[in-house]
């Protein structure tokens, strides 16, 4: 229902604005009679001094200039800007006036100049207005209100003229009068379709601009997303030739030692190796596929009401041998009693044993790592991992969640990792209708805080405030 009235609406503002454009048009074949009708109306003064007194004349003159200023001044302003539909009726009714004010000015030639029995008079009277409505109908027929008006009265005029005279002849000259006016009438409808057309074909051409404008943009757009593309894919086959080369050489190189038989006392050493290189390959290429889903729109998330303090319970106990190899401290911080969430387990999991990883990897031995939960004002819940590490410059912070994006603070680092976790984090966490955020300086170490949306927070109680 609601888009047939929009139909509708938009049908009749585009009519309004048709018949504005159609009135500017015929508004605008006027322009020259502020100086063309005062001059035609001083030489049929001169003409009719033969029959007329010189007051009746300057009479005649006045009436017409009296009616030509009131359709010079609403024409001015109504041609001074572009109007809009809401004004077509006030614009429409104050120019019909006008108009029709002038043509009866214009008309009362007819009375004034009329000489009853002089047929030379009369027919000059009658020439006039009928020379008059041709004009009017070359020029107000653009719009169809102005020109039936004119047609109208200068039509009456020269019709009524000859029947007021009376007799056969009158009554016949009446009657072609007549046929003049109806022949007129019709050429004002063709031109006013001519018209009408030419602005149609005006909106189709602006239409067709536009659309080709519309579509040069999202061609540019589509070009540009190509292109972005392209460098994504040639980023991640560098990135990739190196990530997958290195374990896969570590793999092979390990494996050909052990199995030339030369390095036998140092086999154990060797498969540990082997089976190292093997966990990061399968770490890279799960990232990778996980990456995929997310930016393929393919994530597919498995609900569930889940503890959060359990959660990030689990999620240090695996850390756990990794945070005391490095000496760090993990601290749990999220209490027993905080709300829980509805959400994929195996993501969230994934969010916080990339974000608790990344902190061990970048804070010194005797530093700690803490996990916080804390519900916001707006009912969304924030979990914080906050380390006391080496923290990361301010104009590598948004690169950090980019694709490969690493900051700088990983060249003296040996487990550089791939650049791949926080883009995950990211998407993992937006997949839950959430958002994920960083605060860091070098040095002071680092927070990332990710917000859960108050609609997957369940059993909401109050938690001690944000600091």
């Amino acid at each position: 229902m609601s888009e047939h009235v929009a139909a509708a609406t938009g049908k009749d503002e585009q009519a309004a604005r048709l018949a504005l454009d159609e009135m500017r048009l015929a508004l605008g074949n006027t322009r020259p009679n502020k100086f063309m009708i005062p001059c035609l109306a001083a030489l049929i003064c001169v003409m009719f001094l033969h029959w007329e007194k010189p007051v009746t004349l300057a009479i005649w003159f006045g009436i017409v200039i009296a009616g030509l200023i009131p359709m010079q001044i609403v024409g001015h302003a109504f041609l001074q800007r572009q109007r809009g539909p809401d004004e077509l009726q006030l614009w429409r009714r104050r120019i019909v006036i006008a108009n029709a004010l002038f043509t009866i000015c214009w008309s009362t030639l007819a009375p004034l100049f009329w000489i009853h029995g002089d047929s030379f008079n009369q027919v000059l009277v009658i020439l006039i207005l009928a020379c008059t409505l041709a004009g009017d109908t070359a020029l107000m027929s653009a719009s169809r209100p102005l020109s039936i008006t004119g047609s109208a009265v200068y039509g009456t005029a020269i019709v009524a003229l000859p029947l007021y005279e009376g007799g056969a002849i009158y009554n016949t000259l009446a009657l072609v009068a007549l046929c003049y006016m109806l022949y007129m009438y019709y050429l004002s409808l063709q031109v006013h379709n001519t018209a009408r057309s030419m602005l149609e074909l005006r909106y189709d051409k602006n239409d067709l601009i536009e659309a080709l404008e519309r579509s040069k943009h999202e061609s540019d757009i589509a070009r540009l997303r190509a292109e972005a593309a392209s460098r994504s894919k040639s980023e991640f086959l560098a990135n990739m030739s190196h990530e997958l080369r290195t374990p896969l050489n570590a793999i092979i190189g390990f494996s050909e030692m052990i199995h030339s038989g030369g390095f036998a006392h140092k086999t154990e050493e060797y498969s540990k190796l082997i089976r190292d290189s093997g966990h990061h390959l399968l770490t890279l290429i799960n990232d990778i596929l996980d990456l995929a889903k997310i930016e393929a729109g393919r994530m597919t998330l498995h609900e569930a009401d889940l503890d959060l303090h359990a959660l990030v319970s689990d999620c240090l106990t695996l850390m756990a041998a990794r945070a005391q190899a490095g000496l760090i401290v993990l601290h749990n911080d999220v209490p027993a009693g905080c709300p829980g969430l509805r959400g994929d387990e195996r993501a969230l999991k994934q969010i916080l044993l990339n974000l608790v990883s990344n902190a061990v990897k970048f804070t010194p031995p005797e530093g700690k790592v803490t996990v916080s939960a804390n519900m916001q004002s707006d009912g969304s819940l924030a979990i914080t991992v906050l380390d006391d590490g080496m923290g990361i410059a301010e104009a590598d912070q948004k690169r950090v969640f980019e694709n490969f994006g690493q900051g700088r603070h990983d060249v003296v680092t040996a487990d550089k990792g791939t650049g791949l976790g926080l883009p995950i984090v990211k998407g993992l966490i937006e997949a839950h209708g959430g958002s994920v955020a960083l605060q860091s300086a070098v040095g002071e170490g680092t927070r990332v805080t990710v917000i859960m949306p108050a609609a997957r927070v369940i059993g909401a109680q109050t938690l001690k405030a944000a600091s």
